[in-house]
């Protein structure tokens, strides 16, 4: 904007137009009408405590206006300027874009301590923050940044449930910011003191860029957030020295992240999830970081997916489809070896290789009613003579009784209506105990001998037989019991 000097220079034709913006930014209160001096070398700061003092709104004229301490806005107040021509500076060094910057500020350069404020269209440069959402004189509520250029600040945008549950850091709108340069992190959510979390607040088109300068931190980290805060369009360009483009501390839950854009030369996460987080929802995410697309640490997989990570691109839970086509299908599996007791677990796997090389293993069942509608498979996984036994807390098992896989390659499949185990397909021997022999002597298992056979009146393969030995403990005394049977009635021959 024009200055008065400049439109009523001597001898010079007078626009209109100039003079009629000029005027109509006299109507609301600037810095200069309390003393400030842009330029960039004297503190400011004193006169934008007298402007908000006595002005719910105060605008910022083209320049550099240097602070030695923070802009404080209360309830309802709005600070804004032209865009980057308004530059706030938080220490004395003024910018430059190529040089790195050395980060001196101890102080935050505005802080937002109530609510239904507005910042926007303005270049702000360094602080401890830059921007400061806290409930300090009220509940921090219905903030509006927007429109802001951030640059070299320790951390770019701070909001702090901070020491009053009664005054949250709720429902606030962020949107069409630039974090440029950051120390620690672009966008930091946490409480500092016995606060509230952050809850429901809504970041929009907020980018946070490193341009070559080290950071310790991530673009975007919750640590302590809660409840429904979302973040659209977002995006995290790190120097290789950063920790994560997106961050999900131990203290978060109910995350939703959209069309995320996440790049950094080095092997930085494009989102990390800290052991305690929950219920995060991830919907279209573009990774192009040397580090795993989603690093959940701790593989508890407590978040969603759609679009999103890599090699897989979607993790649903919970999930009805009334009509599904499948072209390939894996089953989520564990190996479990050298233990006595097993309890799956089917929501991480439906299949359970389990060795019983070591002894003999019990396969303890979950409770059906805690598994309606899971499907679950267990297999005897080695060739000892040791068996797995699958059974129910009760000592029941599918069926209503305990299977004993005996052999290697025994499995038994089943599915819970919610009462009950129900076996669906299985592959074992089920010991008989009423068959009767009709040779008339007593019926007696033993060793089974493929040379045996080799005139009942038709060809076999060796092998096959000397397989069914080795694996059909039970079978192969039915199959003895039945070959007699044969040659009393004559269909055999001796």
């Amino acid at each position: 904007m024009a200055r008065i000097d400049d439109i009523l220079a001597a001898g010079a034709a007078v626009s209109k137009l100039d003079l009629r913006r000029y005027l109509a930014s006299r109507e609301m209160a600037t810095p200069v009408d309390y003393n400030a001096i842009e330029g960039g070398v004297v503190d400011c700061a004193p006169a934008f405590a007298a402007a908000f003092a006595e002005n719910d709104a105060v605008f910022v004229p083209p320049g550099t206006w240097r602070i030695a301490a923070p802009i404080v806005l209360g309830y309802g107040q709005s600070l804004f300027g032209v865009g980057d021509a308004s530059v706030i500076q938080a220490r004395e060094d003024p910018w430059d874009a190529n040089a790195l910057p050395a980060y001196p500020s101890t102080f935050d350069a505005i802080e937002l301590q109530d609510g239904y404020c507005t910042v926007r269209d303005l270049k702000i440069v360094g602080g401890s923050s830059a921007l400061k959402l806290y409930g300090l004189q009220g509940p921090c509520v219905r903030n509006v940044l927007e429109d802001l250029t951030i640059w070299d600040a320790v951390i770019g945008i701070t909001l702090d449930g901070y020491d009053d549950t009664q005054k949250p850091c709720y429902w606030n709108s962020i949107s069409k910011i630039l974090i440029a340069r950051p120390r620690l992190h672009g966008v930091l959510m946490t409480v500092l003191s016995t606060g509230d979390t952050p809850n429901a607040n809504k970041v929009h088109d907020v980018r946070v860029y490193s341009l070559s300068a080290p950071m310790t931190g991530c673009g975007f980290f919750l640590s302590t957030a809660r409840f429904n805060n979302s973040f659209i369009d977002c995006e995290a360009n790190l120097h290789p020295s950063a920790e994560a483009c997106f961050r999900l501390g131990a203290m978060t839950d109910q995350t939703r992240i959209l069309n995320f854009y996440a790049e950094c030369s080095g092997a930085v996460p494009g989102i990390r999830i800290d052991n305690g987080s929950t219920n995060t929802s991830i919907i279209g995410l573009f990774s192009a970081t040397g580090g795993a697309p989603i690093w959940d640490t701790t593989g508890h997989r407590e978040y969603m997916a759609f679009a999103a990570g890599y090699p897989y691109t979607a993790l649903l839970k919970a999930t009805t489809i009334t009509d599904l086509s499948v072209e390939g299908l894996n089953y989520a599996t564990r190996f479990v070896e050298g233990q006595t007791t097993v309890t799956p677990d089917f929501s991480v796997a439906p299949l359970w290789l389990v060795s019983s090389w070591a002894g003999a293993v019990q396969v303890v069942l979950p409770l059906p009613s805690d598994c309606l509608g899971r499907v679950g498979i267990v297999k005897k996984s080695d060739s000892s003579n040791n068996s797995v036994t699958v059974t129910l807390p009760s000592g029941s098992g599918p069926d209503n009784g305990a299977v004993v896989l005996r052999a290697y390659g025994d499995h038994i499949m089943f599915i819970s209506n919610g009462a009950a185990w129900h076996l669906v397909s299985r592959h074992y021997d089920t010991p008989i105990s009423g068959w009767a022999n009709p040779s008339g002597s007593a019926f007696t298992r033993g060793p089974f001998n493929a040379d045996e056979l080799e005139n009942v009146g038709f060809s076999y393969d060796r092998n096959v037989l000397n397989n069914i030995n080795y694996r059909l403990h039970d079978t192969r005394a039915v199959l003895r019991a039945l070959i007699l049977d044969l040659k009393t009635k004559g269909i055999l021959g001796d």
